[in-house]
């Protein structure tokens, strides 16, 4: 049960406080007869405490205008203040939190948030850190810090159960099931979703049951198969037979609709839902969120109707929403390369196959710096994960020790935290190269498979070339190792100043070196490691008695498809023609045998 605050006199504000969670249009109006009652009997408590309640509760409601709840947290907080009541006067600090998350305003909810940890001791186990853990979890999933998303809301849901919270718990379970959706943990947030649709059909709180089935039928949806679509169906089924309003809007039950009946080959349904969605969002000021939704599903729909008219229309949608993107980053790591694959295959519909490849292009670059990201933003979650368990494992044989195997938890997580960052430590040295600063061998070995697999899936040209410092041991022998040293330092610093974020270049073993470029053929790779010849032959090498210049290598190039299609025939493609290029007098690239 949610905690209480125990009321001065016996005026039932706290029937309003019971409910706000689970049935906010309710409890708004509860909260307001309270106040009534409270302000004749002159019960100053009771009034501080009835506009607490309204202004938390319009959080959910959304018929509760801004304005309003700016009123109630302003003269929340006043009397709270007046009474120096401390537990009233910190959750009454949640105002312009709150207020900038009602209105969708991310990056100003995320600051304010992090501006009031202080005033919320999250290292215990208190009732009011949920809204807290709450507001950080769920802005910093809508700014793109899917890692801090995760941390917060795991820590919001344990403590949930901890506490045993219900309607805190399925609350906390929306930001947490989203940010493992984003982090395409699709099996987990399907997992989160259905436990919390367990608790949340055990409530009486329509709204809450229908929000969370609403986003179980999104993740079934991503994770496919013949019985996922069958359940994610039935699911918004319920969700449009259920009359209560829904966390967020009910343009999100639309398009979850819309996108489930596209992947059906139902378009005239997937329609009616845009369409439904379109006048409910046209009521207001639409969020530049639901505009790129609203966008994105008309194009998808437009797109797999054909014919040239529904291409363009599906063009100029789609376009529109990529415009957008720059400034969704709760869209940094999901629907991006959705966005940039659709709008690829209607341009390429209409034979406009160069605009279509770049904007494939940019899925394959938003692939690869999301990647990595994505990767540990994975690992962090089920570090988190596993250490939740662990954690209940010992508390349920050891009920006697919780609140010292609470302790033990955060000073845990901590020292996990420190491990993950001391092994990604150890795991950058392991794979550069200590001289160079650049990628080694093993980097090399793991990373050029994955390049090439990208290639073939976006049907994008790789460039693998091998890079040779010529008569470097005559550097060695004549002006010393440290002379050498100092080539091959510079060497590394110029290489990256000619390549672009998607490329890849590594330390092969002594004074020869791999590059990989995505996306260029045998030209302009080698116009590209041309200019980085002509920029090392302008360098000067100088030591104690020595100068040296006019530095070259020789360089042989091979490219997929055309001269092999896996990694051991363009390499040995790469490295016959070094040689060649040795052979014939050294300081050239070759590209062709």
């Amino acid at each position: 049960m949610t905690n209480v605050p125990q009321p001065v006199t016996d005026i039932s504000w706290q029937a309003a406080w019971t409910c706000h969670l689970l049935r906010p249009a309710e409890s708004f109006e509860l909260a307001g007869q309270a106040l009534s009652m409270a302000a004749k009997a002159g019960d100053a408590h009771s009034v501080a405490w009835s506009h607490l309640c309204q202004a938390l509760a319009g959080y959910r409601w959304i018929g509760a205008d801004i304005e309003t709840m700016r009123t109630h947290f302003m003269l929340a907080k006043t009397a709270m203040d007046a009474l120096q009541d401390k537990r009233g006067m910190r959750l009454a600090s949640l105002g312009p939190a709150i207020l900038a998350t009602k209105q969708g305003m991310w990056s100003d909810a995320l600051h304010e948030y992090e501006a009031l940890v202080g005033h919320f001791d999250l290292g215990v186990m208190d009732a009011d850190n949920f809204y807290a853990l709450l507001g950080l979890s769920t802005s910093h999933v809508y700014c793109g810090n899917l890692a801090e998303g995760l941390r917060f809301g795991y820590a919001g849901l344990y403590a949930a159960q901890q506490l045993g919270l219900a309607a805190e718990e399925v609350n906390m379970s929306l930001p947490l099931g989203v940010a493992l959706m984003a982090a395409r943990d699709l099996h987990e947030s399907a997992a989160v979703f259905t436990a919390a649709e367990n608790i949340a059909s055990r409530l009486d709180s329509p709204m809450l049951l229908k929000t969370v089935r609403n986003n179980l039928a999104v993740a079934l949806r991503r994770l496919g198969g013949v019985d996922n679509l069958a359940e994610a169906e039935r699911l918004v089924n319920l969700v449009f037979a259920e009359s209560a309003a829904m966390i967020g809007g009910q343009q999100f039950a639309h398009f979850s609709a819309a996108e489930l009946y596209i992947l059906a080959h139902k378009l005239d349904l997937a329609t009616e839902h845009c369409e439904v969605a379109r006048k409910i969002l046209s009521a207001k000021e639409i969020e530049p969120l639901d505009a790129a939704k609203l966008g994105l599903i008309e194009g998808m729909i437009a797109s797999r109707r054909g014919g040239t008219a529904n291409m363009i229309r599906a063009i100029d949608a789609l376009k529109n929403v990529e415009a957008m993107l720059p400034s969704l980053l709760a869209w940094r790591f999901s629907d991006r390369a959705k966005v940039f694959d659709e709008l690829a295959d209607a341009l390429a519909s209409q034979g406009r196959f160069k605009e279509a490849y770049v904007t494939q292009k940019k899925s394959s670059q938003d692939y690869l710096v999301n990647v990595d990201v994505l990767n540990r933003v994975r690992h962090v979650s089920m570090q988190v994960r596993s250490e939740m368990n662990r954690v209940q494992a010992a508390l349920a044989r050891e009920s006697l020790e919780r609140h010292q195997l609470q302790a033990s938890h955060m000073q845990l997580r901590a020292e996990m935290d420190h491990a993950v960052r001391e092994s990604q430590t150890l795991k950058a040295a392991a794979m550069h190269d200590a001289l160079t600063g650049l990628p080694n061998r093993r980097y090399l070995d793991e990373a050029l498979p994955n390049m090439l697999l990208l290639g073939k899936q976006t049907a994008t040209p790789l460039a693998i070339a091998y890079l040779d410092l010529d008569r470097f041991k005559l550097v060695n022998d004549t002006y010393g190792h440290a002379m050498g040293d100092q080539v091959l330092r510079r060497f590394g610093a110029l290489v990256p100043h000619f390549l672009r974020g998607s490329d890849l270049v590594g330390r092969h073993g002594g004074e020869e070196f791999c590059v990989a470029l995505i996306g260029c053929g045998p030209d302009a790779a080698s116009k590209r490691l041309k200019g980085l010849m002509d920029a090392l032959q302008a360098e000067e090498f100088c030591s104690d008695t020595h100068k040296i210049s006019a530095v070259t290598f020789s360089g042989g190039v091979a490219v997929y498809p055309d001269d092999g299609i896996d990694l051991t025939a363009l390499m040995k493609a790469a490295d016959r023609r070094l040689y060649a290029a040795k052979a014939a007098g050294r300081a050239r690239i070759w590209c062709a045998d």
